[in-house]
This record gives structure tokens, C-alpha cells and sequence, in this order.
């Protein structure tokens, strides 16, 4: 059980990145839907968008030792939030 939970905390703070990177209100941030593509949050009109959500899903994948590696070009504007969360999970 604990690991689902840790799972959805995970998701949850992958979420509130995506939105807090581009400028967006985080405000219940779980509601997200996952089959939004990044563009939708302008990320098609600013490249380092997609560079600062690689270095902090690494981060995450890092601090919750998910074995996982995010390198720079792995994000693009095309990838949902579903895709970018499944990036953190082996």
C-alpha cells in the first residue's frame, strides 16, 4: 500500500511542476489531467521550459531512487503529463 501512496505523492509533485514552471496557479495542482500535452501550458512557446521540467523530474527520479535517468531533449511540448510522470517510474 505504501508504495502506491508514495506513487500518487510522486504524481501529485510532477503535476505541480509542470505548472508551477510555466507560471500557472498550482492550486490543486492533483486535478491535472494526464492526457494534456505540454503545449497547452506553453511550453511550445519556450524551449527552457522543457529543459527546467527535465531537471526537476530528474531530480524527483533521483530523490525517490526510481533508478530512472532524465536527460536534456527527453521533454517536448508534444508529451503529455501522463508521459512525463511515466518518465520518473522504471
Amino acid at each position: 500500500m505504501c508504495v502506491v501512496i508514495d506513487k500518487i505523492f510522486i504524481s501529485n509533485q510532477i503535476k505541480l511542476e509542470i505548472l508551477s514552471i510555466c507560471g500557472q496557479p498550482t492550486y490543486k495542482a492533483y486535478n491535472l489531467p494526464g492526457n494534456l500535452t505540454l503545449d497547452v501550458f506553453s511550453y511550445d512557446q519556450n524551449a527552457e521550459f522543457c529543459r527546467v521540467l527535465e531537471q526537476k523530474l530528474q531530480e524527483i527520479a533521483f530523490q525517490y531512487q526510481t533508478g530512472k535517468i532524465i536527460l536534456p531533449g527527453d521533454v517536448s511540448k508534444q508529451h503529455t503529463v501522463s508521459e512525463c510522470i511515466k518518465m520518473v517510474f522504471a
